[in-house]
């Protein structure tokens, strides 16, 4: 069995690893969470919790993604692996994707939802429709999320 080493490589992965997970657990969590909330018609605790979330997702997620980028950009550059490499393609796609899906797609679903479960006389097929729109661009950010998992875990190339 082999020795863990102390180096700046290792404390990059380590970093890294620790970001993934509280940035994708913590959003897949919040999705399945907001999910149910919108389910039991509770438009004060829906309220509460999206406000919530989108709180995590600008003092937990957003940092946590960036320190993701970092870590990764450091570890390529120390393991001299190149940029070109599909897999690191597939991390950096997977990164812009999440920009683009969590500061355009997702924030605009949860503020519409936030708006309609605030207002009075907003009906419940709004409701469960403007939901449902959220909940769906959640699972693509998710299933994107999940592909630069598999990537990062196995390392294809072509």
């Amino acid at each position: 069995m082999g020795c863990w080493v102390f180096n700046a490589y290792n404390v990059l992965k380590f970093v890294h690893v620790l970001s993934v997970i509280a940035w994708i657990g913590g959003v897949a969590c919040l999705a399945v969470l907001v999910w149910r909330v919108r389910r039991e018609r509770d438009r004060a605790v829906l309220v509460a919790l999206l406000r919530q979330a989108t709180t995590y997702g600008q003092m937990v997620a957003g940092p946590a993604s960036g320190l993701v980028l970092l870590s990764g950009l450091g570890m390529v550059g120390m393991a001299g692996i190149g940029f070109g490499t599909f897999w690191v393609l597939w991390g950096f796609t997977g990164i812009v994707l999440h920009f683009v899906f969590g500061a355009v797609f997702i924030r605009k679903r949860m503020m519409e939802l936030t708006q309609l479960a605030s207002a009075e006389g907003t009906s419940d097929q709004s409701l469960a429709e403007a939901g449902g729109k959220l909940w769906t661009v959640q699972l693509i950010y998710l299933a994107i999320m999940a592909s630069v998992v598999w990537a990062m875990v196995l390392k294809p190339t072509l």
